[in-house]
Formats: C-alpha cells, structure tokens, sequence
C-alpha cells in the first residue's frame, strides 16, 4: 500500500494558505524555476552521471522503484559525487517538470546490497511522490518552510522546529515509500541504518529505538492504528524551548484565557495589574466566557509537556499575584486559589516559596493568612 500525506504535512500546508502573498509567491512557476535551477546546479556540482548503458543495473533499480510508486512519467537520472575526503553516505534528489536527479554520496553502492540499495533509491523517490500529491501542494509549503528557515536573520525559533517536524515526518513518509516498493521492512532499516552510520554491516535488531525504524516497524504491523504512538515518538512532550508553529498559537490561546479567567475580579483589575496584562495581549474583554473549559485545556497541555510549561503557568500566575503592592493580598491570595482550581498548586507553591524566599514554615503561615483573608 502506498503512502498517504500525514496529518503534520496537511497542518503546515493550511498553515501557510492562509498567507495567499506568500503562498502564491512559492507557487509561482517562475519562483520554482529559480530555486529549481539553484538547487539543480549546487547538488550537481562535482558529480558524473550514471549511464543507461553502463550501470543497467542500477537504473532497472530506478525503474522498478517509480514504476511502483506511481511515477511512471517521472525522468530520472542518477549521479555520483565526488569528494576527496571519504564523505559518509548520503542520498539526494532535486525534482521539477516530471525531471528529478538523483545524487549519491559515499561509496554507497558498495556498502549497500541490492535490496537496500532499492530501499535508498524508492525512499528519494517517494520525496517525488510527496511533491506530486495534492496538486503539488507540499512541495510548496516544504519549499516556504525551508526558506523562511535559511533565512537565519528573520526567522523565529518556532519555524525551525516546524521545519524540523516536517522534514521528520517527511522522512517516515519516504521510508514507508520504500517499505512499498520493497516489501521487506529489515531492508529498509538496514538501508536507513547504514546511511546514517557508514556501517557495512548492521542488525537492525540491535537498533530498537531508533524513531525511524521503530515507526516503520510499528505502521507496517498496525497500519492508521500507530498514528498516534508515532506522532508522540516524532513529536515527544510539548517543550517551551521547542515550540513549532502550532503549539506556539495554542499557548497563546491559553495564556489569553488563563489571564482573563484569572482576572475575573473586577477588584484586582488595578492599573498596574492591567498594564501587565496588556502587555501580554494589548486587548483583552474582560466578560465571563460564556463556557470554562479553561481547566479541561490546561490539563490537557500540561499532560503532554515537559515540566518548563508547568513553570511558565505558574511563574504567569505569581507575575500577576505580585503585579501591584497595593493588592497584594488579594493577589496573592487570588493566585492560590486559582492555582488550586487549574490543578498548579504543586508546582506554583513551591516556587511561591523560593521566589518569596519564605521557609517552610514561614509559607504555610503567609498562606494560611492569604486563604483566611479571603474567605
């Protein structure tokens, strides 16, 4: 069976439709010519070709290998790099108008048998078969991720770790591609496993967490049903240091209600604390959410992250609990009782203490005042 698009390149392609300028700029054909000819021109610089006549073996490979993936119309040539220090073993392909060249790194033909040599060539032709899927649609959000990501100056943190999971899921794509071409999963991993250490043996046995060759493994005996272990493998807990697009509005959605929800009382809305509201968010509606769903949400997040996002909540919430000395203790006293309810007690407690500077006995004191207080 062959591959499908998964669900992360879906996201990105919607992600970027939405900004037609952008979009339409990436899809225009003279833009793709542009970066087909940069491309083309650094990925064949010192190299030779393979020929027809010479290496039939190799282009029987080649043939076989688009002929199962769907590419029947698909041009291919294959090339040899050429470098004077041993390079380890790589592959590449460049792809335009039904044109794709393949190129190899390393002495790859000789550490390679035959039926991973079919895997490495299916799996660089299954980039071609992603390109070619929704009318071309992820060969052009692949193509504005990866230059917004080289533009190093302009570029934010978040579309590095977008482009990282893209490509991540891309790879899972290609080698399920290969899966289909070669029918035989330890050869695949065996391909994967020598291109990446250089080895000319390796037991794929030997290798069980490796992501790539445990995802291939899990989707050829579960199918849909290893979707979500594979995206939890590849995507792992949500990390505030490495946030992709998508987790980073999705914090920023919940940061916005945690703040209004906290907030609430008219009473502790003083200029001070909505001047540091503001500048989370320059506008903020202070009504009642019509539905408070915001503890179902956060439990959510918090569930699948790593602890950073369990401090960032509770350093936003004693930001605010010490926003204005003048409400201290209702601040203080407000923030307990929110931490309480978002289910941060555990974690915002302890460093109340340690930013307070408060012994233990010191804080169930200070605390027991703030709760009386407030009752």
């Amino acid at each position: 069976m062959l591959p499908e698009a998964l669900p992360y390149h879906l996201k990105v392609r919607d992600h970027f439709r939405q900004h037609p300028s952008t979009w339409e700029f990436f899809g225009n054909a003279r833009t793709r010519e542009e970066q087909w000819v940069y491309h083309k021109t650094e990925m064949l610089e010192n190299t030779s070709p393979f020929h027809r006549e010479t290496d039939a073996g190799l282009y029987a490979q080649i043939d076989l290998a688009r002929e199962k993936l769907g590419l029947g119309q698909l041009t291919v040539t294959a090339y040899q790099a050429q470098y004077a220090n041993e390079p380890e073993l790589n592959a590449g392909i460049v792809y335009l108008h039904q044109e794709a060249h393949l190129v190899f790194s390393g002495p790859v033909r000789q550490r390679l048998n035959e039926a991973e040599m079919l895997a490495v060539i299916a799996h660089e032709l299954s980039h071609v078969r992603l390109y070619t899927l929704l009318d071309g649609e992820l060969e052009i959000a692949d193509r504005i991720i990866t230059a917004i990501t080289n533009n190093a100056g302009n570029s934010d943190a978040p579309y590095y770790e977008t482009a990282r999971l893209f490509k991540s899921y891309t790879e899972i794509f290609c080698d399920r591609g290969a899966y289909a071409v070669v029918g035989d999963a330890d050869a695949v991993i065996t391909g994967i496993l020598k291109m990446a250490t250089g080895l000319s043996e390796v037991n794929p046995e030997s290798y069980p967490n490796f992501i790539r060759t445990r995802a291939l493994r899990l989707w050829r005996e579960q199918q849909d049903q290893a979707e979500p272990v594979i995206t939890r493998m590849i995507e792992g807990l949500t990390d505030l240091d490495r946030l992709d697009l998508f987790a980073q509005a999705s914090l920023h959605r919940l940061t916005r209600q945690f703040i209004q929800e906290l907030l609430q009382p008219a009473a502790l809305r003083s200029v001070p604390v909505v001047g540091l509201a503001e500048q989370y968010f320059a506008e903020l509606s202070w009504a009642v959410p019509g539905e408070n769903d915001l503890r179902e949400r956060l439990d959510g997040v918090l569930a699948g992250s790593q602890s950073n996002i369990h401090n960032y909540f509770s350093y936003l919430l004693l930001d605010f609990a010490l926003a204005d000395p003048l409400l201290e203790e209702q601040l203080m006293g407000r923030a307990l009782v929110f931490a309480e309810e978002m289910g941060l007690s555990a974690v915002y407690e302890p460093i109340c203490k340690k930013e307070l500077q408060l012994s233990d006995k010191k804080w169930q004191q200070y605390k027991s005042t703030l709760l009386h207080g407030t009752s």
